[in-house]
């Protein structure tokens, strides 16, 4: 009887379990098994060195900006499908302080004269979605989306008026999103930068036309469930005459910053808009909490102060609080 066994001898004897006996100070007879973690075993049997499993790979790092763009390898999930982008929402009522019945902005033919016929009470609702149209913009570094929020102030109970809504806005953008996951320290990640075009317009007729073109960058900072956000933005300059709001980022500024937590069921977001910090600059402060009610429904909470909740009151003044229902929020 031969003492020398075929390659095909020593698979079936693997599949029987015969080989780590064989193995036994004979290492050669272990690679006739195409198993991984037995063809090891059987290596190990071999020399007398105690067998150990390996450790299973840590799970991925589930973190707030991961998910939601796709950051690491094991979030890509292809092009040209819905994903949320900002919060989804509307309150079905919003009361404010001020109601801007008399719109203006510098220039010609772009005051209203006459008072509108606005209630203080309104209905107001969001809606926001982006989709990855290019998937690895340098190599695999890199994802190009689109996103678009719209936003809709609602006169639902201004019956006397035939409950019309009074400012729609529309936003569409463009954005190159990196992955970075730097250390910023004290457990905070530099997680994602990003570069993009947005538009924002009401897509009305003078003398209520509003409309602006900016250059956006994006960086996001995590840790845990807290993520923020610093956006500043660029204007694109329009031509003289053709401006709707010449003056919109003496009011509006040059950037944001989001800030937003989860707290187990609840959601916290906080954004803070425009030139806060200069002498006769204006800016906003605008407040969203989501709590549970029912599933994936849940309650939302939204007070705003200072100046431009919507682009028709870029201008305007006024404090708003809201209640209602959300179907995404921030995190």
């Amino acid at each position: 009887m031969s003492h020398r066994l075929s390659h095909s001898s020593l698979a079936l004897l693997a599949a029987l379990g015969a080989v780590p006996a064989l193995a036994a100070g004979n290492p050669s007879t272990c690679a006739a098994i195409a198993d991984n973690t037995e063809r090891l075993a059987c290596y190990d049997d071999a020399v007398g060195r105690p067998h150990q499993e390996a450790p299973a790979p840590p799970p991925p790092e589930n973190t707030p900006f991961s998910a939601r763009w796709e950051l690491d390898a094991e979030d890509k999930r292809g092009t040209f499908l819905i994903k949320p982008y900002r919060p989804t929402y509307i309150l079905l009522g919003r009361g404010t302080n001020s109601a801007n019945r008399l719109p203006s902005s510098p220039g010609p033919d772009r005051s209203v004269t006459e008072p509108l016929d606005v209630s203080p009470v309104e209905a107001k609702y969001q809606i926001s979605f982006k989709t990855k149209l290019w998937e690895g913009l340098f190599g695999r570094h890199g994802d190009l989306w689109m996103g678009y929020t719209q936003q809709s102030s609602w006169q639902v109970y201004n019956k006397s008026n035939s409950s019309p809504f009074r400012e729609t806005n529309y936003e569409p953008e463009l954005m190159a999103v990196f992955r970075t996951n730097l250390d910023a320290g004290a457990g905070f990640k530099v997680k994602l930068l990003s570069v993009g075009f947005n538009h924002q317009s009401n897509g009305r007729a003078e003398p209520l036309s509003r409309s602006w073109n900016r250059l956006t960058a994006q960086v996001g900072i995590e840790r845990g469930d807290f993520a923020l956000v610093l956006r500043p933005w660029y204007r694109f300059p329009e031509k003289d005459g053709k401006d709707d709001n010449p003056d919109i980022g003496r009011y509006l500024g040059y950037g944001d910053v989001q800030a937003m937590w989860k707290l187990g069921d609840h959601g916290l977001g906080l954004t803070l808009r425009g030139p806060l910090w200069q002498s006769g600059g204006r800016g906003s402060a605008q407040v969203d909490w989501s709590f549970p009610i029912h599933r994936n429904l849940k309650g939302f909470v939204q007070v705003f102060s200072g100046f431009g909740e919507t682009l028709i009151d870029y201008n305007h003044r006024q404090t708003t609080f809201g209640i209602g229902v959300a179907l995404v929020d921030w995190l």
